[in-house]
């Protein structure tokens, strides 16, 4: 109990400071800010909703409810779409990451130390195109966006993979997985796609 919440603090730093970071040139700290804490409540009413209605679909419903609560910040609070995307995703990441971590401590889960390893993997990843996609001769626009769109396709066809593996991993709710992460991989490939061929 006490590594789990332990590890939601050094998450929810992560998530402040990875947004400040990516918006603290465009944007007043007030602004970013508020961003983070709109997104914090609605992962907790997402957990909270599911641990009520549908506790297996925990990811799922977080994902929904930080999904709708980001378009509603991003419309409300004038904010560039793609930035702030980015600035999510890899928020995100360690607090997901980190409880990966702890359920696998708590469990001897092998599957969720592989999901730890697998958003870890992810999180150097993210740096790494982030500081190389403008040299990629293929994406053509150049525009900001690439590396959270590359990041979250990769992450839903990942876990394509370790759910036929392993498909009673932390966060995996069968059969649903199979359909909704190929979804949700092409969706953000595609939206990737127009990005690197838009013009503005």
């Amino acid at each position: 109990m006490f590594g789990m919440i332990i590890a939601n603090l050094f998450g929810i730093l992560f998530l402040f400071f990875f947004l400040w970071k990516r918006l603290k040139d465009d944007y007043h700290y007030e602004k970013i800010y508020n961003l983070g804490w709109v997104i914090l409540v609605s992962l907790v009413l997402g957990l909270l909703i599911s641990k009520i209605l549908m506790p297996g679909f925990w990811f799922w419903i977080s994902f929904a409810t930080i999904g709708l609560t980001f378009l509603f910040m991003i419309k409300n609070q004038k904010l560039k779409f793609f930035e702030s995307l980015d600035g999510l995703i890899i928020g995100i990441l360690p607090l997901l990451g980190l409880n990966f971590l702890i359920d696998a401590i708590k469990r001897s889960s092998l599957s969720s130390f592989l999901m730890f390893w697998t958003v870890l993997i992810l999180i150097f990843l993210f740096f790494f195109l982030d500081s190389q996609y403008k040299r990629f001769s293929w994406y053509k626009s150049g525009r900001v966006g690439f590396t959270g769109l590359a990041i979250i396709g990769l992450f839903f066809i990942i876990r394509i993979f370790i759910y036929i593996i392993y498909p009673q991993t932390l966060s995996f709710i069968a059969p649903f997985d199979i359909y909704l992460s190929p979804t949700f991989a092409f969706l953000f490939f595609l939206i990737l796609y127009r990005l690197s061929v838009s013009k503005e």
